[in-house]
């Protein structure tokens, strides 16, 4: 069960004016935000850190706390910035609209500088176009020319991926990891000796699971819907590499 993690770059108007000594380079400071307690995270930030300093370019690292990095990231207040992907790779329609929503995600902010002749407007555009396409052929065209522009504009950028391991009593058996990050099949599970009744400690966006809260769509993340998945009976589901099967 892994997950991408993605940084979202604002430009930066960086350009090495030659290679080989920080000289001919034009010198910039920038200003990073991590998560504060993120151990993988504060790791990668100090190796990006250390390899713009070979060219010259100084960084600033702010580590913050979950709300205070939530508004900076809302806001633009960020050179760069580290945060983990909110749904799965192969459904581009519910991540895609929320690029456009003020004080939503860091894409907001990050895509009011993008590289010319493409702007934030134009990019809406073509998003409200192809989510009222029909036609298979032709919406998956649309899409390619987003998802391409998009990596053009080098907004997104994937660096690493994380796994969720899975422990269970030896008296159970049969489990089977589901493909999405946050994503447990218990009807995969059997009891083979003992009670049939077991404890569950699911981990979450935001740590361990307590409580299902009201079970609407919007309060969970794409990938956080195990738990309606406990509850209802859903028609279908992804299955391995973004396939839709019946659930």
């Amino acid at each position: 069960m892994a997950s991408s993690l993605v940084l979202l770059v604002p430009l930066l108007g960086y350009m090495p004016l030659a290679a080989g000594t920080t000289d001919s380079c034009t010198k910039m400071d920038l200003d990073f935000i991590v998560l504060e307690g993120d151990p993988l995270m504060a790791q990668i930030e100090d190796d990006i850190r250390q390899d713009l300093s070979v060219v010259g370019i100084n960084v600033n690292t702010r580590f913050l706390e979950k709300a205070a990095f939530n508004t900076a990231m809302q806001q633009g207040d960020f050179s760069l910035c580290f945060t983990e992907t909110w749904g799965p790779p192969y459904d581009p329609q519910s991540f895609a609209t929320g690029w456009f929503r003020p004080n939503n995600e860091a894409h907001y902010p990050a895509m009011q500088q993008m590289e010319p002749p493409m702007t934030i407007q134009k990019m809406e555009a073509l998003v409200t176009e192809v989510l009222s396409e029909e036609t298979p052929l032709a919406r998956q065209n649309k899409w390619t020319e987003i998802l391409q522009e998009m990596h053009r504009q080098a907004i997104s950028n994937p660096m690493w991926s994380r796994r969720v391991p899975a422990i269970w009593n030896r008296r159970l058996s049969g489990y089977l990891p589901g493909p999405q990050q946050y994503d447990y099949p218990m009807h995969t599970f059997s009891a083979q000796t003992g009670s049939k009744t077991i404890t569950v400690a699911p981990g979450a966006q935001t740590g361990l699971f307590v409580t299902t809260g009201p079970m609407d769509p919007h309060s969970y993340r794409p990938n956080e819907l195990f738990a309606n998945n406990w509850v209802y009976e859903g028609l279908v589901e992804y299955g391995a590499g973004g396939s839709i099967q019946p659930s």
